[in-house]
């Protein structure tokens, strides 16, 4: 699953970018949280998906890096 540039990490917590969202759904007169929660919940619906495994990439550097390293803290 690729994490695009509308999550992204920062000072120490995943953070969603309203502006870099592709989403129609959230031009339509949503608040600043309704957006944070669609955002959320669309990434947290495709992670919950995967049946044997799933490969996570940001688009983010920043992102990717706190990715890796959850990947090897859980090793």
């Amino acid at each position: 699953m690729i994490i695009g540039p509308d999550l992204v990490y920062r000072d120490g917590r995943l953070v969603t970018v309203r502006a870099a969202s592709k989403d129609p759904a959230l031009t339509r007169g949503t608040t600043n949280e309704q957006a944070d929660r669609l955002i959320r919940n669309t990434y947290k619906v495709l992670l919950t998906r995967g049946m044997i495994g799933t490969f996570i990439y940001s688009t983010d550097r920043e992102t990717q890096e706190f990715l890796s390293r959850l990947a090897t803290q859980k090793s």
